[in-house]
């Protein structure tokens, strides 16, 4: 009796509502009237759910019903772990986005710790029943993500689409490879639901999600979720028969699954790097991101914070993969971005963290139990084998890819369940020490700090994106007063973040306040000093403000010099150097800065193209027409690169040629009027 009455507990049912939700929303969710509408708003929605979650577990332990114990080793690792994180924290070169991550990911400490605590509640307090459900619903998710995909693929698009990815089945993940991992995630599970039902309907009714599951992976044309798929398919049949294999052949065929499946990552690496592409920016990525873990291998640089350093050692063959202006936020590689973030001890434990809640999933495989299973009231052998494959899918997937909020609370509630099968399915209810008072003070300073700490850290970050939208909408339609109005609102609640500084100050320099423009760039290097954007933002307004001050183009090549010095391997950096020198007529840097440019990106017609005009300024004309040959190469589609090539042939009475590529340069634009003068001087001739 007294078992049934914690089982309707009012507070279970709460937080068994919450991780349902969790499952559900996060990867459901896209905020449409925000800037950041995917990947952000999903985990300040994820965070403010998981501290209810904790403040609902605080309060039930408060209130007599214990929940159950971890084991003593999980327990010392969660502990060291957080200290850990927080010492990294403590010691990251930037505090603010170490602690909330950066505006567009919000992946900072808070977030990672949330997961540890997602992970704590779970485990202590879900039975079989409640995981079944959790699984349930988290298959159910499947449903409107791979029917979205469909009609994606079908050419309908009503989510606004920013992406480099070869696909454009962003579904609500927000990229194709995020919808990819997510539903290689579940791969496993819908197999196990499948597996579970006998009822036919129900059965055709999962078969048909697993095909459409597939039909989108393939579609999103990403290979770490293909290779998440198969592995979590593979390991889902291994977990499920191995355990009642001999020792002999378990172990044996463990090791041909492991050296086929480095075998295969291996070669897949290596055609990947040959043929360029997405797998050639990994490798190239993780080359330069090992230069940067060194200085800092013990405690990392600070959750979320790798695109303030990767700058400094980007290596300029990276533009050929995956384009210019690209920021690298992530190593693309989960041991990588681990040991960047936290350092090597933390990672050490968080994979000996993972390695124990397998373990504790490989000793309740090892018992047979489904046919009891709805009598000892624990969960299904292939219910647990499915989430542990499911587990490793993901940590095998992103060894190519990085976690993001819909696979990390799903990866996290699933180490929950493995874990709770090893622990007593029967809660508690046990006599507290404190005075009832006492226990009521402690729950209402319990609330309101769970109100502090969701107002600021995920409230007041969602208000002030809201402006930031609104700004973008306003600029959007010709009101850069009324855009100016949202981003000092925005600027407002999130002081502390650069880019709403850097929208404002970019905005005030459109309607002419350079001084308002200026002093809002100060404050976003202040916060990031090691942005070289920043500092070619910086520039590009000093630039625009010289039009009416020639003396600030002394600090404009200052700003351009010192974004240099923090990243001197960025071509696009000396292309728009070189732009400025040009259209000053500084003969000396201009050809220098855009010589670098072309240097570092090969491929770069803007650079070239100026670089054309500067030698052909200087009267180098051999050298001009080299350039604007290569501009017109590389960016066919500009006017003004196919009449400099026409000035060029002209001036070294090439007429045919200066008139063929005088013909191109009108064919783009009819009214182009140097293009107009050039070809009336070219008649009198």
């Amino acid at each position: 009796m007294q078992q049934r009455e914690i089982v309707d507990h009012p507070l279970r049912k709460w937080q068994e509502t919450i991780w349902l939700l969790l499952a559900f929303l996060t990867p459901l969710f896209v905020n449409l009237w925000v800037e950041q509408q995917f990947e952000a708003s999903k985990i300040w929605l994820l965070r403010t759910l998981i501290w209810l979650l904790v403040l609902l577990w605080f309060a039930g332990w408060m209130t007599n019903l214990r929940p159950k114990s971890l084991p003593t080793p999980l327990k010392t690792l969660i502990v060291i772990l957080i200290l850990i994180l927080a010492l990294s924290t403590a010691f990251s070169t930037n505090h603010f986005i170490a602690i909330f991550g950066t505006l567009d990911r919000a992946n900072g400490v808070l977030t990672q710790i949330s997961y540890f605590l997602l992970f704590i509640c779970v485990a202590t307090h879900i039975d079989a029943t409640s995981s079944r459900r959790l699984l349930q619903v988290a298959i159910v998710t499947a449903v409107p993500i791979t029917l979205f995909g469909l009609a994606q693929a079908a050419g309908w698009q009503p989510l606004p689409v920013i992406t480099d990815a070869r696909s454009d089945i962003i579904t609500t993940l927000g990229r194709a490879n995020f919808t990819g991992a997510y539903l290689a995630l579940l791969l496993p599970l819908t197999f196990a639901a499948a597996q579970s039902t006998t009822n036919k309907l129900q059965q055709f009714g999962y078969g048909s999600l697993i095909l459409l599951e597939l039909i989108v992976i393939a579609f999103t044309q990403a290979r770490a979720a293909w290779i998440a798929a198969i592995v979590g398919i593979g390991l889902l049949w291994w977990f499920q028969v191995a355990p009642r294999w001999p020792a002999k052949a378990r172990w044996l065929s463990a090791l041909a699954g492991i050296a086929t499946l480095g075998t295969t990552l291996l070669l897949i690496l290596q055609r990947g790097i040959a043929n360029g592409g997405s797998i050639a920016a990994r490798w190239t990525i993780w080359q330069a991101s090992l230069r940067l873990l060194w200085p800092r291998l013990w405690l990392g640089y600070g959750a979320d914070t790798l695109e303030l350093h990767f700058p400094s050692v980007y290596p300029p063959q990276l533009v050929y993969y995956q384009g210019r202006g690209v920021v690298v936020d992530r190593a693309h590689n989960w041991l990588l971005d681990w040991l960047l973030n936290y350092g090597i001890v933390a990672t050490l434990f968080f994979i000996i963290l993972i390695f124990l809640v397998l373990r504790l999933g490989w000793r309740q495989l090892a018992e047979p139990k489904d046919g009891i299973s709805q009598q000892l009231e624990v969960l299904p052998n292939r219910w647990v084998a499915a989430c542990m494959a499911a587990a490793c899918a993901q940590l095998v997937g992103n060894l190519f890819l990085f976690e993001v909020a819909a696979t990390a609370v799903l990866f996290w509630l699933l180490l929950g369940i493995i874990t709770a099968t090893s622990l007593s399915p029967d809660l508690q209810t046990v006599p507290f020490a404190l005075p009832h008072r006492a226990r009521q003070v402690a729950v209402v300073l319990g609330c309101l700090l769970f109100s502090w700490a969701v107002w600021q850290s995920n409230l007041r970050p969602l208000l002030a994106d809201s402006y930031s939208w609104r700004g973008t909408q306003a600029l959007s339609q010709g009101n850069p007063s009324a855009a100016l109005i949202a981003y000092e609102t925005a600027v407002h609640h999130q002081p502390h973040r650069a880019p709403y500084h850097v929208a404002a100050a970019l905005t005030a320099a459109q309607v002419g306040n350079f001084v308002q423009a200026e002093a809002a760039m100060a404050e976003a290097i202040a916060l990031r000093p090691t942005d070289p954007v920043l500092y070619t933002q910086l520039a590009a307004i000093y630039a625009q403000e010289a039009t009416v001050a020639p003396e600030k183009t002394d600090l404009a090549y200052g700003a351009y010099e010192q974004a240099i010095a923090l990243a001197p391997t960025i071509g696009l950096t000396h292309q728009q150097f070189a732009d400025l020198a040009l259209r000053i007529g500084d003969e000396a840097t201009a050809p220098q800065q855009a010589q670098q440019a072309v240097d570092l990106d090969a491929t770069d017609g803007m650079a070239y193209g100026i670089l054309g005009w500067a030698h052909s300024q200087s009267g180098d004309l051999a050298a001009a027409q080299t350039a604007f040959e290569q501009a017109v190469k590389w960016q066919p589609n500009l006017a003004d690169f196919h009449l400099g090539l026409a000035t060029v042939y002209a001036q070294q009475g090439d007429f045919a040629a200066a008139r063929e590529a005088l013909q191109h340069s009108l064919a783009l634009d009819a009214a182009y009027a140097p293009a107009l003068a050039l070809q009336l001087q070219m008649q009198e001739k």
